[in-house]
């Protein structure tokens, strides 16, 4: 199999740099700002469009995603489909079909964000949606995966984050899986919208969700640092396996910037 590096260093426009940091003060202060915001993200180059300024720390998170997304990827049948929830640049969409070739994703966010991801999402498995995350519904799709990875946790408005969750379940099939990578919190210091995890198990449940395993990664102290830092190479490495040793030994979840969640339809 491909190095997972090297895939994803494949899908990254560009080489790997450090690129101009988004201060946390431009953050949309409303509710309804974040779509303008997200929109315009869209135009930084690389990973910075979704993630953080420090591309070689982006492509470490890439590969703790790839890990957890392939357990839930490689064993889906032929034909199974998959919905990639606020795709972003598609990095996650074609990584899924880089795991499993026989499977069909579709890809939902922001025309901005299709428009800057073109070239990972321009595979005949992969179908682009322009629509925002909260409005896409398709009662004729039924997937038997759902996966949100930093979209949910996004929607700063709580009620549109709730339809936006409740729309992915609804279209979850029996004894499909939702799988959450998400920054969920309610400290205003790391909250994108002021919606925990202990929120999201309350609500999912409510939709005939079940949670079957919680978890996380990225240590969030050393996230802050390193993510907006401009280390590389060995000593970005050791600070990151260092970060996730932490996490591990202090609270895998309690101490995650991304929280890991995974829910299963009720039959």
């Amino acid at each position: 199999m491909t190095d997972q590096l090297t895939i994803l260093k494949r899908m990254v426009p560009g080489p790997v740099k450090y690129v101009a940091h988004i201060p946390r003060r431009l953050l949309p202060r409303r509710a309804g700002d974040s779509d303008a915001y997200w929109r315009s993200r869209a135009k930084c180059p690389g990973q910075a469009a979704v993630l953080w300024q420090n591309e070689e720390y982006n492509l470490l998170y890439r590969r703790m995603q790839t890990e957890i997304i392939a357990r839930h990827v490689g064993g889906l049948t032929e034909g199974a489909r998959v919905l990639d929830i606020g795709c972003g640049v598609g990095i996650v969409a074609r990584m899924m079909i880089e795991q499993n070739p026989h499977i069909m994703v579709d890809a939902v966010d922001f025309e901005e964000m299709l428009e800057a991801g073109h070239d990972n999402l321009n595979h005949k498995q992969i179908v682009p949606i322009a629509c925002r995350a909260q409005e896409f519904r398709n009662d004729n799709s039924i997937y038997d995966l759902v996966v949100s990875s930093s979209c949910y946790s996004m929607i700063r408005d709580i009620a549109s984050l709730k339809s936006a969750m409740a729309n992915g379940a609804a279209m979850l099939k029996s004894g499909g899986t939702m799988l959450l990578i998400d920054p969920f919190h309610r400290w205003n210091y790391l909250a994108r919208a002021k919606f925990g995890s202990k929120d999201v198990q309350r609500f999912l449940a409510s939709q005939d969700m079940r949670l079957i395993q919680k978890s996380g990664i990225l240590f969030w102290p050393f996230r802050e640092w390193l993510a907006n830092s401009n280390l590389t190479g060995d000593r970005l490495a050791k600070c990151f396996s260092v970060g996730e040793l932490l996490r591990e030994r202090l609270g895998r979840h309690l101490w995650a910037d991304h929280k890991v969640l995974i829910f299963k339809k009720r039959p």
